[in-house]
């Protein structure tokens, strides 16, 4: 396997830091639309005979619970996303917290297509021999 210079490594590193930056903000705009949700979710718990089932099995206010919890759940995992994306790509550009940024690229995975990509691309530099001597971690 061939190393690349330092300069590369580092050239790769500012890069995955910009891109870290632009998909934080995309995260960020995808993360206010579960807001819908919760909002729908709001609005049943509030105002319970105003909300029609079909299935009379599931009551109103468990469907506003389902709402409410899912809309939260999204919106938080996009938010706390996006912040730790953010900081990892300062990392990055500073070629700090290696751990950090790898644990942030495993969990960009999930954002499909664009952070998956970027998970990717981030944990293939990051593995690289030359990338964990400038950082100063080793695996042995």
């Amino acid at each position: 396997m061939t190393t690349l210079p330092p300069s590369q490594d580092v050239e790769r590193l500012r890069v995955l830091a910009m891109l870290h930056y632009v998909v934080a903000g995309l995260v960020l705009a995808f993360a206010l639309l579960p807001l819908v949700f919760v909002a729908i979710g709001v609005l049943v718990l509030l105002a319970p005979e105003a909300a029609v089932s079909i299935d009379n099995e599931l009551q109103p206010r468990a469907a506003g619970l389902i709402f409410l919890a899912i809309g939260l759940a999204l919106f938080l995992y996009g938010m706390v996303l996006a912040i730790a994306l953010i900081i990892s790509g300062g990392c990055l550009r500073r070629h700090k917290h290696y751990w950090f940024s790898f644990v942030v690229a495993c969990g960009a995975l999930l954002f499909t297509p664009l952070g998956t990509l970027l998970g990717l691309a981030t944990l293939v530099v990051l593995l690289q021999e030359s990338v964990r001597e400038l950082y100063g971690v080793s695996f042995g």
